[in-house]
Parts: C-alpha cells; sequence; structure tokens
C-alpha cells in the first residue's frame, strides 16, 4: 500500500506535466496527485515512526545535497569575484 500511494502520486503529478492534455482532465489529474501525495507523506511519516534509524537515511541526503550545494554556490561565487576584478 505505501509504494502504490507514492507511485500514483507521482504518476498523477508526472501525467498533469504532460501539456497536451484538456485542462480538465489536468485539474482532476492535479488534485489527485496532490491528494495522494498527502496520504504518501503520511504513510513514509508512519513508517520513519515505526523505523526510527531509518530517519537518518533522508536526513543525510538532505545534508548531502545542502552540502554540496553550498559548495557548488561557494565555487561560482569565487569563479564571479575572479572574472569581475
Amino acid at each position: 500500500m505505501n509504494v502504490a500511494v507514492i507511485i500514483f502520486s507521482l504518476l498523477c503529478l508526472l501525467a498533469y506535466r504532460y501539456r497536451r492534455l484538456p485542462e480538465r482532465v489536468r485539474t482532476v489529474l492535479l488534485v489527485l496527485g496532490l491528494l495522494s501525495g498527502w496520504f504518501a507523506l503520511f504513510e513514509i511519516i508512519g513508517y520513519i515512526e515505526a523505523n526510527p534509524y531509518l530517519a537518518a537515511i533522508p536526513i543525510s541526503l538532505g545534508l548531502g545535497y545542502w552540502y554540496w550545494h553550498r559548495k557548488k554556490k561557494q565555487r561560482a561565487m569565487r569563479i564571479f569575484e575572479r572574472t569581475t576584478k
């Protein structure tokens, strides 16, 4: 059930991005995607509450992404400062 809700949410939101669908269908897909996204979020939170040691995975991924993004921004700033002197 957990994975099915998450996959359904992602499929609805991906189908919503498809521009050739009629506006009414896109609206229904958006609403379904958002509702199932909330249910998927609650499922994920419930799973992490049941297995608290697994919370380290999304936390470490988030911190790793933050660190990588910060380094990339600092590198771009150094290059910008060198080229504007």
